[in-house]
């Protein structure tokens, strides 16, 4: 058999007619061998081979050579070669030449070249001849081509013209075009979301990058996460950093930190800022301080203020200080009120307190610094600066300023001011302020009201509440089954007071053996009375003894009974309680100098819908 294997050698043997020099000429250009092409087209072209000038004017064009893609286009368009002038529209096009584009489009958009109609109606949009865009747009669109249906679908879309825009979004749709879909499904979000998600759907499918957002996020503003995470990881795994982002955020808020931190990281390697700020987050939660300054630093370098104030934070708890101050000034500048009161909290924790107080009133609107500024002011004695800074945050719903301006107000004995105070406190659940007011009505006598304070304290379980609730029921409601329960409730806890008022209590009701008991207890823990009422206990156990013994004339019994002296003990004597900080409720102390870290930014999903797409199609 004769052997037909192709070569290269061969086809050089190819004779000198055009049409073979085109071919061979196209062999060359398939291998990559474009100069050796241009050579062949050349020489075939000069013949007047249509089909090699149109080629050459391709080659210059994509090659930028626009001179030349002139000269070969315009002379295959010459020897009748129509599509030359569709690709000199372009080529005018993207070099902004648009009236020249306008004569090239026209030549073939006029014998109904669908393409150049579209691209001629592009062009006279973006020389905001809305009219003529109009125009061309339809003729195409009118005629099925898609791209033509999104085109003037955003054309009506700008000049307001909602109900024809969606018709030929419509149409678009039903040829396939995903711009149309897309758009289509944004405009319809607001008033038929079914649709919306139908249309999203179909992008999906084809992994169209914002419809698959926007569907993420109408699926996670519904918070059908599982949803929301697939439609985000279709796209994320194409290399999207903000479907990254968005999926990592949702793996976190699971607390399935690998897939976080795998997402996170892919997203930073889309430059996603939100994304280097959260995974640095994410290590500052797990205390990987290291690597989170890491990425707090890439945050702060694309000037994320949030970022800046965390790094701050950071170099504060490590007490570098230098660094800190830096960062946070930075953040500050750029408009972050929180790392205002950071560094407040610096200077304070450095004893700078004028400086401190400097930066805590610049941001005075804020609660926290109203009460800081406060308890400086009290801390240096300027009382009322103090009083002047509770106030405002008392206003503003604070419940400890309240608190502290009772407990000034009680030490200045103003006792209608402190009530005031401690009422706005107790609205607001403070158990202590409650502790206050109750001994404030004690003092006035008010027992009924001081009862009810201080019931409530006593059922947390304070035993300086127990005990007046016991002194109260004691003393004044003569309810000594009462009394007694909420003694024994405080000695439980403590209070020597009670043990004393349990021995009165008992003696006064001749349970001598009981009120010996508490005594004794009350005695081995330095209590003086119940000392003092143990002897008197002793002593009037003896007369007593003697007594019974002089009416058997046992011995001298009944000298001893005669001459011993009578003493009168005070059983209604009762210890109220020394009133000072320790009897209080032990409150939650927060720790000292912890920077106030932003590990959130707040963000309105509503906002982070991809938008309309705003740019018209050309086709090539």
């Amino acid at each position: 058999m004769k052997n037909t294997k192709f070569s290269i050698g061969k086809i050089k043997d190819i004779p000198n007619d055009p049409k073979l020099g085109y071919t061979k000429g196209a062999f060359y250009e398939k291998l990559g061998k474009i100069d050796k092409a241009i050579e062949i087209y050349k020489d075939t072209a000069e013949y007047g081979h249509v089909k090699s000038q149109y080629t050459l004017g391709c080659i210059y064009k994509n090659r930028k050579q626009y001179h030349e893609a002139e000269k070969w286009l315009k002379m295959s368009y010459k020897n009748g070669y129509e599509d030359a002038a569709f690709d000199l529209g372009n080529m005018y096009y993207n070099i902004d030449g648009y009236e020249y584009a306008l004569y090239w489009y026209e030549k073939v958009a006029l014998l109904g070249n669908l393409l150049a109609q579209n691209n001629l109606g592009v062009v006279h949009f973006y020389l905001n001849d809305y009219q003529r865009s109009e125009k061309w747009l339809k003729e195409a669109a009118d005629n099925n081509l898609g791209s033509a249906c999104f085109n003037l679908g955003l054309l009506y879309t700008i000049m307001d013209r909602l109900k024809e825009a969606k018709e030929y979004y419509r149409k678009g749709s039903v040829l396939q075009d995903n711009n149309c879909k897309y758009n289509l499904a944004i405009l319809n979000q607001n008033d038929d979301i079914k649709e919306s998600i139908t249309l999203y759907k179909q992008l999906y499918k084809v992994s169209y990058t914002k419809g698959c957002i926007n569907l993420g996020l109408i699926m996670e503003s519904q918070e059908e996460y599982d949803e929301a995470k697939r439609y985000y990881k279709k796209v994320a795994d194409k290399g999207d950093a903000k479907s990254q982002y968005r999926l990592a955020n949702l793996y976190n808020k699971e607390n399935n930190r690998e897939d976080a931190i795998e997402y996170y990281e892919k997203s930073i390697e889309g430059n996603y800022t939100l994304a280097k700020f959260m995974l640095a987050n994410l290590y500052n939660k797990e205390n990987e301080i290291d690597t989170s300054k890491i990425y707090y630093e890439m945050a702060s370098n694309d000037n994320l203020v949030e970022a800046k104030n965390n790094l701050a934070g950071l170099y504060f708890e490590e007490e570098n200080y230098d660094k800190a101050k830096k960062y946070y000034e930075e953040a500050i500048a750029d408009g972050c009120k929180v790392s205002i009161e950071n560094i407040g909290d610096l200077y304070y924790k450095i004893n700078d307190i004028e400086r401190s107080i400097s930066y805590y009133l610049r941001n005075a609107d804020s609660i926290s610094c109203q009460v800081k500024l406060g308890e400086i002011y009290e801390e240096i004695d300027r009382v009322e600066e103090a009083i002047i800074w509770y106030k405002r945050a008392s206003d503003n719903g604070d419940v400890f300023s309240s608190y502290k301006l009772g407990c000034i107000y009680e030490s200045q004995e103003n006792k209608d001011k402190a009530k005031k105070y401690f009422n706005l406190a107790i609205e607001k659940n403070h158990l202590n302020s409650r502790i206050h007011l109750g001994k404030i009505y004690f003092e006035e006598e008010s027992y009924e009201d001081a009862k009810k304070m201080f019931e409530v304290t006593a059922n947390e379980d304070n035993s300086y509440s127990q005990h007046m609730v016991g002194v109260i029921y004691h003393k004044y409601y003569n309810d000594y089954t009462s009394a007694k329960f909420w003694y024994e409730k405080a000695r439980n806890n403590g209070c020597i007071e009670s043990l004393y008022n349990l021995g009165q209590l008992s003696f006064k009701l001749n349970s001598y053996n009981e009120a010996e008991k508490y005594y004794i207890e009350g005695m081995k823990l330095g209590n003086k009375k119940c000392e003092y009422m143990l002897a008197g206990l002793y002593y009037k156990k003896s007369l007593n003894m003697y007594e019974s013994l002089s009416s058997e004339d046992y011995l001298d019994s009944i000298d001893i009974w005669k001459k011993t002296p009578k003493i009168e003990l005070d059983l209604d004597d009762l210890i109220v309680g020394q009133f000072n900080e320790d009897k209080l409720i032990i409150e939650k102390v927060e720790e000292e100098y912890v920077p106030n870290y932003i590990l959130q930014i707040k963000e309105d999903l509503s906002n982070e819908y991809e938008d309309i797409n705003k740019t018209m199609i050309i086709e090539k």
